[in-house]
């Protein structure tokens, strides 16, 4: 990799030119095919790793024989991760995956140590731009966590679904910001997703959309997340210029019901709806990943909610039959 290639990576682009031809030697190169793994969680960790071209997963195991995992972040180009392999003595926290086809620039945790007595500045320039990112890292983690307490709490003690829609809408524009936003859920008598919240949106109410419709299908068939940065030429769905979510951006989390005697639609109770109308990647994977932590809390306070109900008709029913006994 030529020098000049290597200047237009964010970790060296602002470094001196004497430090950064000190460093420059130490950058190695590897390549991933799409869905290999690049190192695994609990494994001895001896180098950090940026990215060059394409993106990586970063997610931890919850059931490894099931090949279950959480998604932690996925990191496009210029980002870095595993640093924390040249600070500590530690194995890997979590598993990083190739999504695409991918090209890593690499320096070994050796290396670094080396040049800490070769070139104290330099390696101090490189700690102070990993600190800074760092940093940055732990503030948006800490406001997403805020978020997602908040939203947990409040959502708990909600009495109608209303009232969970109107939290929900609240706690995501307030993290996320959107342009537009909906709040759907499933209705078992007309059987179609009706509308119980909207931002930015002028339907009337009872507005619903049919199972036939592109998004839905979309959710339905694959049961996660849908992120498009680009929706006019997404191919994973068809939305026409009429369509009430035709825009520029979209972000939708599915929400699952757990009752065990639901079994249609793969269990899907509804999902949330964000929506940019004028900005191409106006929404993150992290924002993915916190919409899809919310939407968590929403399945099961829509569960509780869906209970109390049928408790609710039950009592109606005895107190009916009590009286015409």
């Amino acid at each position: 990799m030529s020098f000049e290639e290597l200047k237009n990576i964010s970790l060296f682009r602002n470094m001196s030119d004497d430090i950064f031809q000190i460093v420059a030697p130490l950058v190695g190169e590897e390549n991933f095919k799409a869905g290999q793994v690049i190192f695994k969680e609990g494994s001895s960790a001896d180098r950090l790793f940026i990215i060059k071209n394409g993106e990586a997963e970063i997610r931890k195991v919850i059931a490894k024989e099931e090949e279950r995992y959480k998604l932690i972040a996925v990191l496009d180009k210029g980002e870095f991760f595993g640093e924390m392999a040249i600070f500590l003595d530690q194995p890997r926290s979590a598993e990083a995956v190739a999504k695409t086809d991918t090209t890593l620039l690499t320096i070994s945790k050796k290396d670094f140590s080396d040049l800490f007595n070769s070139s104290p500045a330099a390696a101090f320039k490189i700690m102070e731009f990993f600190t800074s990112v760092i940093m940055d890292r732990l503030r948006k983690t800490t406001n997403e966590l805020v978020t997602i307490y908040e939203t947990g709490r409040l959502v708990s003690a909600v009495r109608s679904v209303s009232e969970l829609s109107d939290i929900v809408m609240e706690k995501v524009f307030g993290a996320i910001e959107p342009e537009a936003g909906l709040f759907i859920i499933w209705n078992t008598f007309n059987r179609e997703f009706e509308v119980y919240g909207q931002k930015g949106f002028n339907l009337g109410i009872g507005a619903d959309l049919p199972e036939s419709d592109p998004l839905v299908k979309w959710l339905v068939e694959n049961g996660e997340p849908f992120l498009s940065f680009d929706l006019k030429n997404d191919n994973r769905i068809s939305i026409s210029e009429e369509s009430i979510y035709s825009g520029c951006s979209m972000l939708a989390s599915p929400f699952f019901s757990h009752d065990s005697s639901v079994a249609s639609r793969n269990d899907l109770s509804g999902f949330i709806i964000l929506l940019n109308r004028t900005r191409q990647n106006a929404f993150s994977y992290e924002h993915m990943i916190l919409l899809s932590a919310i939407s968590g809390y929403v399945s099961v306070a829509f569960d509780n909610l869906q209970y109390m109900q049928e408790a609710i008709d039950r009592s109606r029913l005895s107190r009916a039959k009590a009286t015409i006994q």
